[in-house]
């Protein structure tokens, strides 16, 4: 399971939560997806292992998993 907590451009923050890293991305992908790429990524954590990116945003989340699949 992908846990992300997240705070948007107004200053809230909020959780959401992936079946998988896979159904993450795919969601990302989508026309209206449920986070933008923008918003600050608080922590996340994958199969409860905490994540530590370079680019603490839901765009830099993307790109480590995106990265981390090849």
């Amino acid at each position: 399971m992908l846990q992300i907590n997240f705070q948007d451009t107004t200053g809230k923050q909020g959780t959401i939560s992936y079946k998988s890293a896979d159904d993450f991305i795919a969601n990302q992908q989508l026309e209206v997806p449920d986070l933008e790429d923008y918003y600050k990524v608080l922590s996340v954590t994958l199969d409860n292992q905490p994540i530590q990116l370079n680019d603490a945003t839901v765009y830099g989340l993307y790109n480590y998993l995106e990265n981390a699949k090849k």
